[in-house]
């Protein structure tokens, strides 16, 4: 091994030089672990507790007056914790994860409910936007 393949073994990537999220929610144990975060209501690692996600949920609700006939895409919805939340108001939700694992659970809460239409993708680019745009998006971000 030569000290210039040394060097770059030991070199940090430059920022976004590799996407691993595709590989995070398509691992089994790593999905079923960050399913398992996301629905543990004792903790605020993955998602926050139910509680906290009820604010923010109220709070939109009320501002932008969401109820039936409002759409919204929730992109990195997860398990759908607060799209099935924002459905209860009677909005039509298009929920955007890389979590196929979590996708399956949001579809099932949201089937169990009877929210429709309520639609989940496993990625951005098989979702429907160019036929029916959304009022508005919801975009987490965790830092």
């Amino acid at each position: 091994m030569t000290f210039d393949q040394l060097e770059q073994i030991n070199s940090r990537p430059d920022p976004y030089e590799f996407y691993t999220a595709a590989d995070l929610g398509a691992d089994d144990h790593t999905s079923k672990q960050m399913l398992a975060y996301h629905l543990n209501n004792d903790i605020d690692i993955s998602s926050r507790r139910g509680e906290f996600i009820d604010l923010p949920v109220a709070w939109i609700g009320s501002h932008f007056n969401v109820g039936a006939g409002t759409r919204i895409a929730d992109f990195g919805c997860g398990p759908g914790l607060y799209a099935n939340r924002l459905a209860r108001l009677g909005a039509s939700i298009t929920g955007i994860d890389f979590s196929e694992r979590s996708i399956e659970h949001a579809r099932t809460v949201a089937a169990q409910a009877g929210f429709t239409p309520h639609e989940f993708y496993g990625n951005v680019a098989g979702a429907p936007f160019a036929e029916s745009a959304s009022e508005f998006a919801i975009v987490a971000k965790w830092t």
